[in-house]
């Protein structure tokens, strides 16, 4: 942009132009701001010509008439599966250019009938299009059609951002009118059908009509013509809706004969509703855009050609599986709590993912919720607060108060509103108790529980409110599997991969990514305790299973997200349950839905899963080492303060007596002792800030 930044006039001047097309229409008469529109449209038009046509050289090195020529598509994968079959194919629907000749007459006058009726007569910029366009805008009273010539949009494809700013405009209508200098009106055309977009990954016309109808470019019908020239409008939509692609296909039939091109009565034998197109179905198809993504991203040369065969970790027996463990229970309960969505991460301890449902219906909707998604995770959040209680001291034996607490106002909620006094710890986490977790979370400190979940994979941002406990901060499904991978590993960090190998099978299978569980995970074996205490007797009953399972519950706020987590075996599964919009489920919990969902899966996994090992795996496909990491005493004291708080307000002392952890020094049990005589039975409320607040020797 900075080779247009010596045109300030015609910049200054653009910014007048573009002041009369979005003044109010109502202000000004209509025939009046016809004429005013007219007028700067066709001195914009000479100007920005006789500015091209004295580019300086550089312009043309900036701005490669090669780049015309290449689809902005990803290199062709071939996607296998662990089985070494195929299963997908990505960023392949590229073919060679076409010709006007190579082009069925019809389909040429679909195109410019719909797109550009002046094509053959503009200079890059069409002043009288703009003021068509503009003229049924005002008369519609909202923008319902642009103004954009065929030129303009191969300079969109070949050169620009999707930026919608003036620069970008200004650098469009330059180069649009530098195309016409330089290229015939042919060969515009022939570039621009040869690298537009149309859908499922499909550039240039000639893969399209190979990829939707099986047929070479010069046999496609006036039906079919008018088919692939309304997808251009918007590929991504149209061409998973094929009743609205369908009824625009209809309108370019209409534009056709408006325009001259195609008789009342020939196109009223066209029957476009009776149109065939390939729909066939893509197995595992948010698996395969996910992997495609993280593939694409990696590899220096994207944009090349040249077929690219990727062996995965991905497993088609498991993922039917996922596929009916969803559709029975949505099938079943969806619409009789609202539920609309669900989503399912299955990987082995060691990150590799075998199976991944991103949505009820990839074909209608690619959004993938496992990956791109971020919800509230609610109470499975928790275990990251007990986490960073273990890692600095807590034994799993310990007693605390359930009651209510304010911190700055803010007055966290159990379920049900009810407090249960005195409560062990595994009985808090299993139960999902809230007020317990927010004493544990401000105890330990909220950086150290956002340091724990960060260690453990998450990567969305978190800040840390009061709230940060309960699950406030929004994650993914897919980090949330990850981190509860790494404490069936025993080892952090569990890095999500699928790529066993390129263009070879890994004998091995494949190994994880680089630095992928380096560090042993301190605390996993007291939180695979609680975990299975919320499978056998807490929050997540629903999920139990003939051999051992653990887990977690997650609801958010009013019901709009429910989770389970859990692992058995060497399979870790998360499971997501919510809508799209974000509109509240009847009463679904964390231990309904996806528990069942969870349990559904595993079951039939555990059945029919040659690789399913019934014993928790140990530390096996990388090497764990203990992180240099000193005790943060103050925080372990803290939690402590919990525990004595519990004993004082209930008198519990035998109970709190066989808790005390080995890690507190002599000082620390004297300054317990010192608590024990300053205070006499019941304490008040405020105990837990007078003990922090008092001085110890």
């Amino acid at each position: 942009m900075q080779l247009f930044s010596q045109f300030r006039p015609s910049r200054e001047f653009f910014h007048k132009f573009l002041a009369v097309l979005s003044r109010d229409r109502h202000s000004i008469a209509p025939a009046r701001f016809l004429s005013r529109l007219s007028n700067a449209a066709v001195v914009l038009g000479l100007g920005l010509a006789g500015l091209a046509a004295s580019f300086p050289q550089r312009v043309y090195e900036a701005y490669p008439l090669e780049n015309t020529l290449r689809p902005a598509a990803d290199r062709p994968l071939l996607l296998i599966d662990a089985n070494g079959e195929p299963f997908a194919r990505r960023g392949d629907c590229t073919a060679a250019p076409v010709t006007v000749k190579d082009l069925p007459p019809h389909f040429i006058d679909a195109l410019l009938a719909m797109e550009d009726r002046r094509f053959y007569s503009h200079f890059g910029i069409d002043p009288i299009g703009v003021l068509r366009a503009a003229r049924r805008n005002y008369r519609a009273g909202a923008v319902r059609e642009g103004g954009s010539t065929l030129t303009q949009q191969l300079v969109k494809v070949s050169y620009l951002t999707k930026d919608r700013t003036l620069d970008r405009k200004i650098e469009e209508a330059f180069l649009s009118i530098w195309l016409e200098i330089r290229l015939t009106k042919n060969q515009i055309l022939e570039r621009y059908i040869s690298s537009v977009y149309f859908g499922k990954g499909c550039y240039g016309v000639r893969a399209a009509a190979r990829k939707f109808f099986g047929k070479q470019v010069n046999q496609l019908s006036i039906a079919e013509s008018a088919f692939m020239v309304a997808l251009l409008s918007s590929p991504s939509q149209l061409i998973n809706d094929f009743d609205s692609a369908r009824k625009r296909a209809k309108l370019v039939i209409g534009a056709m004969v408006d325009d001259g091109r195609l008789s009342k009565e020939a196109a009223g034998a066209i029957q476009i509703s009776q149109l065939q197109v390939d729909e066939s179905e893509e197995v595992a198809g948010h698996y395969a855009d996910w992997l495609s993504d993280v593939v694409h991203t990696s590899l220096p040369d994207r944009n090349s050609r040249k077929l690219l065969r990727v062996h995965t970790t991905f497993d088609p027996a498991l993922q039917d599986m996922a596929s009916e463990a969803v559709d029975e229970i949505m099938d079943k309960y969806g619409k009789r709590y609202r539920a609309g969505q669900a989503g399912l991460v299955a990987m082995r301890t060691d990150g590799r993912i075998v199976a991944m449902i991103g949505g009820r219906d990839w074909s209608s909707s690619r959004f993938n919720r496992a990956v791109s998604a971020r919800r509230q995770p609610g109470s499975s959040f928790k275990t990251f607060v007990y986490l960073a209680a273990f890692q600095v001291g807590m034994s799993p034996d310990m007693r605390v108060s359930d009651y209510a607490i304010s911190i700055d106002g803010w007055e966290p909620k159990n379920f049900g509103d009810k407090h249960r006094g005195p409560v062990g710890i595994r009985s808090a986490f299993a139960s999902s108790i809230n007020t317990v977790a927010v004493q544990l979370s401000e105890a330990v400190g909220r950086d150290a529980v956002i340091e724990t979940a960060r260690k453990l994979g998450i990567q969305s941002p978190l800040a840390p409110y009061p709230s940060i406990s309960l699950g406030s901060a929004e994650v993914t499904l897919l980090e949330m599997t990850s981190a509860y991978a790494a404490i069936a590993a025993g080892a952090y960090p569990i890095k999500p991969w699928g790529v066993a190998s390129f263009d070879r099978i890994a004998a091995d299978g494949g190994h994880p990514p680089e630095g992928s569980g380096a560090w042993r995970l301190k605390g996993a074996e007291n939180m695979r305790q609680l975990m299975a205490g919320v499978v056998n007797r807490g929050s997540g009953r629903a999920a139990r299973l003939p051999i051992r399972a653990y887990g977690k519950t997650g609801t958010s706020q009013e019901h709009r997200d429910g989770w389970f987590i859990g692992f058995s075996g060497n399979l870790v599964v998360g499971v997501w349950v919510g809508n799209d919009d974000d509109t509240p489920m009847r009463g679904v919990t964390g231990g309904s839905l996806p528990a069942r969902i969870w349990n559904r899966f595993m079951r039939k996994a555990l059945k029919s899963d040659p690789n399913f090992e019934r014993k928790l795996p140990r530390i096996a496909a990388f090497e764990a080492r203990e992180p240099a990491e000193e005790l943060d005493a103050w925080r372990l004291a803290a939690i402590e303060n919990l525990a004595i708080l519990s004993a004082y307000e209930y008198g519990d002392f035998d109970s709190y007596e066989h808790v005390t952890t080995s890690t507190r020094s002599r000082r620390e049990r004297q300054r317990q002792r010192r608590a024990r005589r300053s205070y006499s039975r019941p304490v008040s409320r405020d105990l837990e800030q007078r003990l922090n607040a008092m001085e110890w020797p």
